[in-house]
């Protein structure tokens, strides 16, 4: 926990409460936390780790499918026990996505909870808090009216930074417009909601002043920034102006949509200095049929073209799939399995399909037995395994970059790949003739593989926090 604020809000300098946070789900709803978290502090309450010292704990959920909702579940009832061990001074607060979802018989069955944030209240979780010590009350949300979300917070609204401090999340939009049949994201966060460009820059300006050297954009679908406002996208202009700022650091781009790809956007992209040349771009299936049922705009021709299209201008791509979906027959499987085994994608994750209630997939003909999706992803990531092997073994006596993450001791570091985001993708072990620190931007000459890691030794001579 880095507790910098890209804001130029101070918090209260009386703490008179502790609170611990727990944000469950995406990187988006990390952001989220991290915009409650300053609420505490602006409001005068301390962060703390320990559940014994808290007296306050907030938790932010995820509700994307049923295993979410589930971890959800079980993180509100792990604090029950916590509650009732002082009842008459501890406080729980949970916000987002779970709440978004559900009714009120379910909300009722956590009696314990004090207070239900919708994803607009996010940011006044530290006023929530404050009230609730005071000994105000906080209305369920099913007692007031429901409405889709619309906030999304801007540079200048108070966030800690609870990432390494070497990198940080940039959320440049939330909601979304797409409406893939399987996807309850436009009813639980709402439609797309941008953010401007000046103000995404100003956060991106302020973060690499705090001394972050990754900045990693991120949206329910980054390729659709600014379409809400302007009537079409806009992420090139905002990677062209993001490109402008000085300093040596990465871009990172996150969940960019296919239909989004156009060629004022690979022109940005070819033309940018700082962003890492490997783009997350979700592609969910390659078979005509499924792509149409599942609503996603482009289908197989189009998807083709956009993966070879990245390629020819030097990024490699991260994808994710989807096996299962309603209708999806063994042939579409199969030329699923084709399509990525002829691709040789460079990172790649898949799901099987989880069916969601209230969504149209949920009632097409044709439903995927769950055991059946189950076994069809583990097929695709067998096949993946074997094809990030062979591509890391080719890498063994190359020189790479490296952005090293933790310091294990005096000679041995973890890192990553430009290629690889925090936390999902691939990891270097890194030995040393010098300490690293993180953040360092390191050359290494690789010297084993393995499916999802490798270990490099740092060549000498590098200047520290340098890229070369």
């Amino acid at each position: 926990m880095s507790g910098k604020k890209n804001s130029a809000a101070e918090p209260a300098v009386n703490v008179c409460a502790m609170v611990k946070a727990t944000s469950l789900g995406c990187a988006k709803n990390f952001v989220d936390t991290e915009v409650a978290t300053a609420s505490f502090l602006c409001e005068g309450f301390g962060l703390t780790a320990s559940v014994s010292d808290a007296e306050i704990q907030f938790i932010n959920t995820c509700a994307f499918l049923e295993e979410a909702r589930t971890e959800a579940a079980e993180t509100i009832r792990t604090v029950r026990r916590w509650k009732m061990r002082a009842p008459e001074k501890r406080r729980v607060i949970v916000a987002g996505c779970f709440v978004e979802w559900a009714e009120q018989s379910e909300l009722a069955e956590f009696p314990w909870v004090d207070a239900w944030l919708r994803i607009d209240e996010i940011a006044d979780a530290g006023r929530v808090a404050r009230k609730l010590l005071e000994g105000g009350k906080f209305p369920a949300p099913g007692r007031r009216k429901k409405t889709r979300p619309r906030w999304i917070y801007s540079h200048e609204t108070p966030r800690v930074q609870l990432t390494p401090a070497h990198y940080a999340y940039l959320k440049i939009a939330d909601g979304c417009d797409n409406c893939c049949t399987y996807c309850r994201i436009p009813s639980i966060r709402g439609s797309l909601r941008s953010r401007t460009v000046g103000d995404v820059v100003a956060e991106a300006r302020q973060l690499l002043k705090n001394g972050v050297r990754e900045l990693i954009l991120i949206a329910q679908d980054s390729g659709a920034f600014g379409r809400d406002r302007n009537g079409k996208p806009c992420l090139a202009g905002l990677l062209t102006e993001l490109d402008k700022l000085k300093g040596d650091f990465l871009l990172r781009l996150m969940y960019l949509h296919p239909a989004s790809v156009d060629d004022a956007l690979l022109d940005a992209m070819k033309s940018s200095r700082h962003l890492v040349r490997c783009i997350e771009m979700p592609l969910q299936h390659i078979s005509e049929p499924i792509l149409k049922a599942m609503h996603r705009k482009v289908f197989e021709a189009r998807t083709r073209e956009v993966v070879k299209r990245m390629r020819e201008i030097g990024y490699a791509v991260r994808t994710t799939f989807m096996t299962g979906f309603p209708g999806e027959t063994a042939e579409d499987f199969r030329k699923l399995l084709r399509f990525a085994e002829e691709t040789e994608f460079d990172r790649l994750g898949v799901f099987a399909y989880s069916r969601e209630e209230g969504t149209p997939a949920a009632a097409l003909p044709g439903q995927v037995a769950p055991a059946t999706a189950k076994r069809r992803r583990g097929q695709l990531l067998k096949l993946q395994s074997a094809i990030s092997l062979k591509h890391n073994q080719a890498l063994v006596g190359s020189v790479i970059d490296v952005i090293v993450d933790e310091v294990l001791s005096r000679s041995k570091a973890l890192g990553r790949t430009f290629f690889d985001a925090p936390d999902i993708d691939n990891r270097v072990l890194l030995t040393s003739p010098r300490t690293l620190a993180p953040g360092d931007f390191v050359k290494a000459e690789v010297t084993a593989a393995a499916e999802y890691e490798l270990a490099a030794r740092v060549v000498c001579g590098n200047q520290r926090g340098k890229r070369k």
